[in-house]
């Protein structure tokens, strides 16, 4: 099943990602030497003295995420697909929000790991042309995914790299179908309350004197969900493109990873190009790469860059990405039909998937191919947050040419792709020294090994010590770990996904007291989110005020007492623990004789520990760096870091 079964419902439009940018920088998190330029726009975007970070390109940014004018564009059926609004009254229907509660928020989990971006709170709906609804659905939680640079010409100050989310749409509820069979199907083949989703987003533009800024280019795809399957990835046949060296966003062949659905009873291969072609600009014109062609490695051979004669291969078809509106009316997502050839039907199954291209070289040159032997194993979920002594679950599925297999990973810590500082904080007299990721290791426990049966699926359970990471950070509250695992007795030369590894954060332990006060338990907590999110404190309530706040006390308890869940929760980042969350409740709630909160004494303000430093981290010249944006200087520190652990270990 999964969104790439049928019916599906491919999309196109925009997307607003309105985060603020204070917080692109870990050192903006240290209260007692913030500067008020932090939260201004940020000079220049180039390198050099005509360049200031401030607050980098949207300081006063709501966190919002939303769709905006988004269609239906093409209608899949088993039969082929439809994209005029002649041939199905779908195409034209409008991807809506919710009519009832604010955008849903767009959060990183960390100052120290900004690569796994999450939607928390999005409504997605169906209207007709009159504003009638056709469904109402909850986009669950989900994380980006395939991080790559996509977009070769810059254009304003393009965010150049590109990603996907995938995920399920719970709680479906159903308007009037009638006129429209092909949503009727839609329900049918879902299981109750469920849809699932995936959409590609690029072209961002982060120029504040644009028409279009802090928004970007959507394409996905809806399609039928089922209760069993994982929710951010699909259990079918996935292709992982070689690394330029060690740059995770840079494939070696041009195409980024991607994964397909056989649907043996139908003898057709569904394959979604909507995250893997490059483009040329910020729309979406698709770069010309040459002639595509979807085939089958006959041999298990085949090595991707290197060339062959067609001897070697059984074509499923060409990918005719260059014909004029084929990214927005499939999405990217191509269906093969192979019934009329004897060899795929009898072969498919168990040989590896290659996307190639036409090449003077010989007949053709691999792209792209399947995992070594298709196997492949990943953490549906691969983002935590953890509370001191909290445990969490992750499910594990692994297969083998789409099916599951039995194997056994080895798991270890990860934290090569944690880190850095962000923008950089060239405003200050002194570079900061940047806190140290993944330290101490004790405060995350899991095993060393997981076994997966021959039903492809397993869990590994994860647990925050009860003592907490003990502060490591100093003026930031918790810690986060990276846990990364592999294939035993994996083939060699197997290409792993840089990507597939787990990201927690665990918060550091923290005593509810009895009788909390503002200077002693409450500033330090709200002036640190004041300071990283000056649209609220301009326009609504200045958070290190204790006379602004008690101003506001219905408001605050109303936001401190939602689930994380809901967009409107306090803080929009959602990286405040649980007993911090019930410490400040309880100070709202526990007034004196006038009625406001406790107010305590300024000298009752905790010193904060001083964190433990990495060395100072220093610029490499990378792939990567097209243009500078908080995701690519985020990401250019952890290529140095890479580079640098590699040079050391050559030097031993």
């Amino acid at each position: 099943m999964s969104y790439l079964g049928w019916p599906r419902l491919h999309f196109k439009g925009r997307f607003q990602a309105d985060t603020s940018t204070v917080n692109n920088d870990v050192r903006h998190y240290k209260s007692d030497t913030f500067e008020p330029q932090f939260q201004e726009m940020m000079v220049g975007q180039g390198q050099g003295n005509s360049r200031r970070t401030n607050g980098y390109w949207n300081p006063e940014g709501t966190g919002a995420w939303r769709m905006l004018g988004c269609r239906i564009t093409g209608v899949a059926r088993q039969a082929g697909l439809l994209t005029k609004e002649q041939d199905d009254a779908a195409i034209g229907l409008l991807i809506a929000g919710s009519n009832n509660q604010v955008a849903g928020k767009l959060v990183d989990l960390d100052p120290q790991q900004q690569a796994v971006s999450q939607i928390w709170g999005l409504k997605i709906a169906l209207d007709d042309v009159q504003g009638h609804r056709l469904f109402d659905s909850e986009y669950m939680v989900s994380t980006f995914i395939d991080l790559w640079k996509r977009q070769q010409i810059p254009q304003n100050f393009d965010q150049t790299l590109a990603a996907a989310f995938q995920s399920k749409l719970g709680n479906v509820t159903w308007g009037d179908l009638s006129g429209y069979p092909v949503l009727k199907s839609l329900r049918q083949a879902s299981e109750d309350g469920l849809l699932s989703i995936r959409f590609s987003v690029f072209g961002f533009d982060r120029s504040p004197e644009a028409g279009d800024y802090t928004t970007g280019v959507v394409i996905g795809s809806i399609g039928p969900s089922t209760q069993s399957e994982p929710s951010h990835f699909v259990l079918g046949r996935q292709l992982v493109a070689k690394l330029k060296g060690q740059n995770p966003t840079a494939p070696a062949n041009q195409v980024y990873s991607f994964q397909c659905l056989d649907h043996p009873d139908q003898n057709t291969i569904s394959v979604d190009l909507g995250n893997s072609l490059p483009i040329l600009h910020a729309n979406g014109d698709l770069q010309d790469v040459g002639e595509l062609y979807m085939a089958v490695d006959k041999q298990g051979q085949l090595k991707q860059g290197h060339c062959l004669d067609s001897s070697q291969i059984e074509l499923l078809g060409q990918v005719n990405y260059q014909d004029q509106n084929w990214f927005q009316n499939c999405a990217g997502i191509v269906d093969f039909n192979y019934s009329r050839n004897t060899w795929l039907e009898s072969n498919l199954a168990d040989h590896r998937l290659v996307l190639l291209k036409k090449d003077d070289c010989a007949d053709y040159k691999v792209l792209i191919a399947e995992t070594d032997n298709g196997l492949y194993v990943r953490a549906d979920n691969y983002v935590y947050r953890l509370n001191p002594g909290e445990s969490a679950t992750v499910d594990f599925y692994a297969t083998r040419f789409g099916q599951p297999v039995e194997l056994n990973l080895a798991i270890n810590a990860n934290n090569a792709m944690l880190g850095g500082a962000g923008t950089g904080a060239t405003l200050n007299t002194e570079k900061w020294p940047v806190p140290e990721v993944g330290e101490p290791a004790s405060a995350i426990h899991y095993p060393d090994s997981l076994e997966i049966d021959t039903s492809g699926h397993a869990q590994l359970r994860l647990t925050a010590d009860s003592a907490g990471p003990g502060r490591p950070r100093g003026y930031l509250d918790g810690q986060v770990y990276g846990v990364g695992y592999s294939i035993q007795n994996a083939p060699a030369d197997y290409i792993y996904d840089p990507w597939n590894f787990i990201s927690i954060l665990v918060w550091d332990a923290w005593q509810i007291p009895e009788q909390p006060t503002w200077y002693r338990d409450i500033q330090p907590i709200l002036e640190q989110y004041g300071n990283l999110y000056p649209i609220m404190s301009r326009h609504l309530v200045e958070l290190g005020n204790y006379d602004s706040v008690v101003k506001h006390l219905n408001t605050l308890k109303l936001s401190f007492s939602l689930p994380v869940s809901d967009p409107n929760s306090m803080p929009v980042s959602r990286d405040l623990s649980t007993n911090k969350r019930a410490t400040i409740l309880n100070w709202l709630d526990n007034v004196d004789d006038s009625g406001l909160p406790l107010k305590g004494h300024p000298d009752d303000r905790p010193v904060c520990p001083a964190p433990v430093f990495t060395t100072e981290i220093k610029e490499i010249e990378a792939d990567i760096v097209m243009d500078r944006g908080g995701k690519q200087d985020y990401l250019m520190q952890i290529l140095a870091r890479i580079n640098a652990r590699d040079q050391e270990d050559e030097s031993c």
